[in-house]
């Protein structure tokens, strides 16, 4: 599903006219002006459409509009008073208004749907996927941007809501885009966490709601699967899921440690649940998709496990899944962190004991702790500071606290020195523009950015597996999940000796508690080296042809290095998943330009 979205305005019917659509593509037209306004592939099944003498609300994507959504379309004074209708329709949607001329688009928090816009022949455009503008405009590569993306393990807010084409912006998380008559879009914001001061119990209850909610909907729209790794995550939403479907596929990997405890876990609640089970075994290797493919947008989170993911996609899609469950935002939503304790530093006394657990569980010197805890900085001065950082030892992260605006981030060891001082220009730059964080709160910015992150990464893998027919949800980072999970007091979830205790809570009932209450959970290190062992041919040959060394920014030999005798500790990969991600997506579009110089070439050779 792809889509163009124009003003009311006469531009666009022009543009529209003149754009190369695929076969297939419909036009939904603005009221009064029957000027084009959303074009694209829209299948019927994922539109609703709700119309007035001169307005339209139509939201795209998994959902259901509330029953009074016609009723309060026909009451609204004005685009600007639709907030409080557009925030009560749930699900994984873009919700759209053309109002009198004036329009105004949002997706969701997490970006699971995204808008990108572009300024083009005097009216601002925009898509749910910016190859759609990449297409329209010619955009190039922007070069100075690619340094940062090898940071590890990701690349820091707000680089990710930078887009990797010059000229096309990403809409930012909570904000909308607002057209004028002219046909001039200005960023508006919409929605702003609420302040973390509900109780775990209160918390738990909008939680709650909010999931069932997010499971409902997508229950109502088509057949479902889902993930049942046998963690907390997915195992709620396999018994939440249950309740309104029964008979799911549900689908495991194989651990490549066969001690995982997961795996016990999983064949335990799939014996209580009504689906078939079945651990997928003989799935490629992490790894083992590393050629640049057709996905132009940046690179791609989860390079480690595309290939795993493709096979999974086209086994459920035999079965007969069409939307697929997955627990990821779990982790960011509900893991308890030590970004947790600087909101406690109001009352010392009440904070000791949650720093004094914390301290015991990362063998923290007291000292660096507390001159750590007694350190205030901007969001502005915490990237000056992360660019001071880049280039230290990432085992340096394990052993003394920070408590900034995220977690460290590290430069691979094999970036050159040139590498390194770019990414560390990007971050001052930045700096230098003085940017605000999305909440005021250490820990709710960092779990937001945690969460666009992940819905980003949902949204992509999506893309690509809805060629084999199935979509992938992350029902967990839906809109209301995620701000019931920014409304609880840090208190009562801050505490290390809980795990995940804000989702436990909200599964009482729900979810035996045989599950509910489990206290390990398992890690998955030993795929990571038995990925690598696997692959080892195929990452030496993409060594010895690295556009990234070739850019100055990577030693091919450090790199090759790793490869051959990788480390002790699984901490040191995290930078070759964000190098191999970049280097992906950078011969998907040197990939590209070599087909449209050939093209042009041969167009030439016929003219």
């Amino acid at each position: 599903m792809t889509f163009l979205i124009f003003p009311d305005h006469a531009t666009a019917s022009q543009l529209a006219d003149s754009f190369d659509w695929p076969s297939g593509a419909q036009v939904l037209s603005h009221p009064v002006s029957g000027r084009p306004w959303l074009a694209g592939q829209l299948p019927a099944k994922a539109l609703t459409v709700h119309r007035g003498r001169d307005r339209c609300l139509v939201t795209v994507g998994v959902t259901e509009p509330p029953a009074d959504a016609q009723a309060e379309l026909d009451r609204l004074s004005a685009p600007a008073a639709a907030d409080t209708l557009t925030r009560r329709i749930p699900g994984d949607r873009h919700v759209l208004l053309s109002m009198a001329g004036l329009v105004r688009a949002h997706g969701t928090l997490s970006s699971t749907r995204q808008l990108f816009f572009v300024r083009y022949d005097g009216i601002d455009i925009a898509a749910d996927d910016p190859e759609l503008l990449i297409r329209l405009t010619g955009a190039t590569v922007d070069d100075d941007a690619i340094p940062a993306r090898l940071l590890a393990p990701w690349t820091p807010w707000p680089y990710t809501d930078h887009v990797m084409w010059r000229g096309i912006d990403a809409v930012p998380m909570g904000e909308r885009l607002d057209w004028d008559r002219a046909g001039r879009a200005r960023r508006t914001r919409w929605w702003s966490p609420p302040e973390p001061e509900l109780s775990l119990e209160q918390a738990a209850a909008a939680t709650r709601v909010a999931l069932d909610e997010a499971i409902r909907v997508r229950a109502a729209h088509t057949d479902l699967s889902a993930d049942l790794s046998g963690g907390l995550d997915s195992t709620s939403l396999s018994f939440l899921a249950g309740q309104h479907q029964r008979g799911m596929a549900l689908t495991s990997w194989e651990a490549a440690n066969p001690a995982d405890e997961d795996q016990f876990w999983a064949a335990r609640a799939a014996d209580q649940l009504s689906g078939a089970h079945q651990v997928l075994r003989d799935a490629p290797a992490w790894f083992s998709d590393l050629d640049g493919h057709d996905e132009l947008e940046g690179p791609f989170a989860w390079i480690r496990t595309r290939g795993k993911l493709r096979y999974q996609a086209e086994l459920l899609a035999s079965r007969g899944s069409k939307l697929h469950l997955t627990g990821h935002g779990g982790d960011e939503l509900y893991t308890a962190t030590q970004l947790f304790l600087p909101a406690l530093m109001e009352r010392p006394l009440r904070a000791l004991p949650y720093v004094k657990a914390y301290r015991a569980v990362h063998r923290w010197p007291w000292r660096e702790t507390l001159t750590e805890l007694n350190r205030s900085e901007t969001f502005a001065n915490g990237l000056r500071r992360t660019a001071s950082l880049i280039d230290t030892p990432i085992e340096q992260y394990l052993r003394k606290p920070e408590f900034g605006w995220g977690i460290g981030y590290r430069m691979p060891i094999w970036a050159t020195a040139d590498g390194v001082e770019a990414a560390r220009r990007q971050l001052h730059r930045t700096a230098d523009e003085d940017p605000q964080p999305m909440s005021p709160h250490r820990w709710v910015h960092a779990l937001l950015q945690d969460v666009r992150l992940c819905g980003d990464t949902i949204r992509r893998v999506s893309r690509w597996t809805e060629r084999s027919g199935v979509a992938w949800h992350a029902p967990m980072i839906d809109d209301a999940v995620v701000e019931a999970a920014c409304s609880v007091s840090p208190w009562d979830v801050a505490m290390p000796d809980r795990y995940k205790p804000l989702l436990t809570e909200a599964m009482r009932g729900a979810v035996p508690d045989e599950f509910r209450l489990r206290r390990t959970k398992s890690e998955y290190s030993a795929d990571v080296y038995a990925g690598v062992r696997r692959m080892r041919p195929q990452l030496l040959e993409l060594c010895d042809d690295l556009e990234l060394a070739r850019r100055g920014l990577v030693d091919a030999d450090r790199l090759r290095d790793l490869v051959i005798r990788p480390p002790q500790s699984s901490f040191a990969f995290m930078p070759l998943i964000s190098t191999l991600a970049v280097e992906s997506w950078l011969r998907t579009v040197d990939g590209r330009s070599a087909r449209k110089n050939e093209q042009l070439t041969r167009q030439g050779g016929l003219g």
